[in-house]
């Protein structure tokens, strides 16, 4: 009997961290939530910019 409850144990972890990775890849595409890092959007990385001397297509903003 106890044999057959640390089966069920075992597949209701991996069931779990299965259902958890899914939910959190579902989350993470949807832009709920995110993760440190580099900025990788073009905004992010105008903000980031402080100089001031951006390009726009062929004019230069500054």
């Amino acid at each position: 009997m106890l044999h057959n409850v640390g089966r069920r144990f075992i597949w209701f972890l991996i069931g779990s961290t299965i259902f958890a990775s899914f939910i959190g890849y579902a989350l993470f595409k949807a832009g709920l939530i995110s993760f440190p890092g580099s900025p990788k959007s073009q905004r992010a990385l105008n903000i980031k910019d402080g100089n001031g001397n951006r390009r726009v297509g062929k004019i230069r903003v500054t």
